[in-house]
C-alpha cells in the first residue's frame, strides 16, 4: 500500500516551498508576476544544435532524447549532452516510454528503465551541468475508449512506478514525469503526484498563467511545454519550447542531479587538503575530474572551483559541533597560502 510519507526529498522541498508561499500570501499558479526560465527539448530531429547560440539566445536549460523502448539510443544523444554542457546549458536526458510495446512482459518497464540508466549513468558520476532525467509518457497499451480507460490507467500507472523504482535505485534520485494534460488528468493515478511534473499543454503560452486544470492529479507543474513549433537561434526549424516556473537558483537547487562540491578527495570534509588539490591543478584542462579540483564539472580547474570550495569549507570539527558551513576567514586562507609557498619552495 502507498505510504504518503514514503516520498522523495524533492517532493517535500516543493511542498514546503508551496506551504510557505501560501502562508505568506503568495500564490503560485495564479501569480501574475510568476518568473519563467526558458528551455527547449530536442532529439535527432533537430540535427546539429549550436548550443552556444542557444545559450546566448537566453535558453539556459534543455531536455534531450536519450533512449526509447529498449536497445535504442537517439543518434544525437551523446552530442547534445556533451555540447550543451560545454556551452553552459544545463541539460536533462529523457526516455520515451514504449508502454504499449510488450504488454505480456511484466518486466517491460524494468527492462526499459535499465536500458535508460545504462545510457545516462556516466553523466551522473560527478558534478556537472546535468539535470535529473525524465520519463516521457505518451502512449497507451490499449485503445483509448471509455471502456478501456480504467484498464489503461491502472496499467500505465504501475508501469511508471516500476520504471521510477529502477531509476531511483540505480541513480539515487527520481526522474521527472513528462505527460500531457489528458494523461495527467485521466490516465495516471494520484499517488504519482509525489514526483515532479513536466506537463505539455499548447492551449496557453507565456506570459499567460495556465489554470490549475492543466495539472491533473498534480498540485502544480515544474516544467511546462507550451508549443512544438517554437524557434531558437542555433536550431534549424521548429523546436519544442518549455519554461520552468521559478528562478535559475531554484531550478538548480531542486533539479541539478549532482550538486557541486569542494570535497575533491572524497573524504567527507571540505577542508585544507582539498584546497591543496585545487592549487596543484589550477589551470588544468585535460584529464579533468572532481578528483583534481573541478568542482563544477566544466572540465577546467579555475577560480570558479575555488569559489565552490570556499562556500563549502568546513573542517570536520566545525561541522560536527554546529552543522554550520562557514566562510573561510582571510587569516585561514592566508595560512593555507603560506603552507603552499613553503611546500612549493621545497
Amino acid at each position: 500500500m502507498f505510504n504518503s510519507l514514503d516520498r522523495p526529498t524533492s517532493y517535500w522541498m516543493r511542498w514546503l516551498a508551496r506551504f510557505f508561499a501560501v502562508a505568506l500570501g503568495v500564490s503560485s499558479s495564479s501569480n501574475c508576476d510568476a518568473q519563467y526560465i526558458n528551455g527547449i527539448d530536442v532529439s535527432n530531429y533537430q540535427g546539429n544544435v549550436n548550443w552556444t547560440s542557444v545559450k546566448n539566445a537566453g535558453v539556459p536549460f534543455a531536455f534531450c532524447k536519450a533512449t526509447e523502448g529498449v536497445d535504442f539510443i537517439d543518434a544525437k544523444f551523446t552530442q547534445n549532452m556533451t555540447n550543451a554542457s560545454a556551452a553552459g546549458v544545463y541539460i536533462s536526458p529523457y526516455h520515451f516510454g514504449r508502454i504499449n510495446s510488450n504488454i505480456s512482459n511484466p518486466n517491460d518497464a524494468i527492462d526499459e528503465a535499465n536500458d535508460f540508466v545504462d545510457a545516462i549513468a556516466p553523466y551522473y558520476t560527478q558534478p556537472g551541468r546535468f539535470l535529473r532525467p525524465v520519463l516521457d509518457v505518451e502512449n497507451t497499451p490499449y485503445s483509448n475508449t471509455v471502456a478501456n480507460l480504467a484498464t489503461n490507467k491502472a496499467y500505465i500507472s504501475e508501469w511508471v512506478r516500476d520504471f521510477i523504482g529502477v531509476v531511483e535505485t540505480r541513480l539515487g534520485f527520481a526522474p521527472i514525469i513528462y505527460c500531457n494534460t489528458s494523461f495527467a488528468t485521466s490516465l495516471l493515478e494520484s499517488n504519482l503526484n509525489q514526483y515532479d511534473l513536466w506537463v505539455a499543454n499548447y492551449n496557453y503560452a507565456p506570459p499567460s498563467i495556465p489554470p490549475a486544470s492543466i495539472d491533473g492529479v498534480w498540485n502544480g507543474w515544474e516544467f511546462w511545454q507550451y508549443t512544438d513549433s517554437g524557434s531558437v537561434s542555433g536550431i534549424t526549424g521548429n523546436v519544442d519550447r518549455n519554461v520552468y516556473q521559478g528562478t535559475m537558483e531554484e531550478l538548480l537547487a531542486e533539479f541539478l542531479a549532482v550538486p557541486p562540491t569542494g570535497d575533491f578527495n572524497d573524504d567527507g570534509a571540505v577542508d585544507g587538503a582539498d584546497l591543496l588539490i585545487w592549487q596543484r591543478n589550477l589551470g588544468r584542462t585535460s584529464g579533468v575530474s572532481l578528483a583534481v579540483g573541478d568542482a563544477n564539472g566544466d572540465k577546467a580547474v579555475n577560480a570558479a572551483d575555488l569559489d565552490i570550495w570556499k562556500a563549502g569549507f568546513a573542517p570536520a570539527s566545525v561541522t560536527a559541533v554546529s552543522g554550520a558551513v562557514p566562510e573561510p576567514a582571510a587569516a585561514t586562507l592566508a595560512l593555507f597560502a603560506g603552507a603552499l609557498l613553503v611546500r612549493r619552495r621545497r
